[in-house]
């Protein structure tokens, strides 16, 4: 699955576990395709902090599905899209 296709389902499912900060930045990376400097602009913080915020919190939404499993359970119920999330 496209990495940005498998992000945008995981923020579908998990993004109400993460702060307003963490969504905001995920969203405007995954949602938007906006670029580190411009979501660093955005958010008045500086680019490294941006791409920090982005990987952990990636490894927080791949924990909640590997421990839930929502997204997974969700294409296997539209018909055996999509393993490996």
């Amino acid at each position: 699955m496209d990495k940005t296709l498998e992000f945008t389902l995981l923020l579908d499912f998990y993004g109400e576990l993460l702060t307003e900060k963490q969504r905001e930045i995920m969203g405007a990376y995954y949602l938007y395709d906006l670029s580190l400097a411009e979501i660093s602009e955005q958010q008045d913080v500086s680019r490294q902090a941006v791409h920090d915020i982005i990987k952990r919190t990636e490894k927080k939404l791949i924990g909640f599905e590997g421990k839930l499993k929502l997204v997974e359970i969700h294409l296997n119920n539209r018909g055996g899209e999509g393993h490996g999330v």
